[in-house]
């Protein structure tokens, strides 16, 4: 059996959840002015492999579900996530911007943390769609694919 088409994109996902759980335990506002550098350092981290994710979801994940053979549901699937993620991303830009450094993290402490718990939140929830309906769909086609490949009829084809 081949691996499952979706395992890269599933350990990425794991390497930006450990990222999401550093910053939610810097969300305390008693502690946040003392871990400011901190928190940023990790949001940098964070986009960095968010930023490569997503390139690596532009050339393994879409393209596959845009192909003539894909069903019209799971095009769909595929275009309301990519929809979403396309909304999202200036979203995600501009709370990148709005906290440039450790100081203007610290200047709004508690505004920092409301916006934060709701990005973090957001991207938990993205993760976790992903993982569940999206990348199941993309295991599907790759495990169609194989056994069509993979079927003993069709070895003159391959030839």
């Amino acid at each position: 059996m081949h691996a499952l088409k979706s395992a890269p994109l599933r350990k990425q996902h794991e390497s930006l959840r450990k990222h999401i759980d550093a910053l939610k335990n810097h969300l305390d506002l008693k502690l946040l002015a003392h871990n400011a550098s901190e928190v940023r350092r990790g949001m940098t981290q964070l986009y960095g492999e968010f930023a490569q994710h997503l390139q690596h979801e532009a050339k393994e994940l879409y393209p596959p579900f845009e192909e003539a053979d894909a069903a019209e549901s799971v095009k769909e699937v595929a275009a309301k996530f990519g929809a979403e993620m396309k909304q999202k991303l200036p979203q995600l830009a501009e709370f990148n911007r709005r906290w440039p450094s450790a100081d203007a993290i610290r200047a709004e402490c508690s505004v920092f943390v409301k916006e934060a718990d709701a990005f973090l939140q957001w991207f938990e929830r993205r993760l976790i769609a992903e993982n569940t309906e999206l990348y199941p769909l993309l295991d599907k086609l790759d495990g169609n694919a194989q056994a069509f490949l993979n079927n003993p009829d069709l070895k003159i084809a391959r030839i």
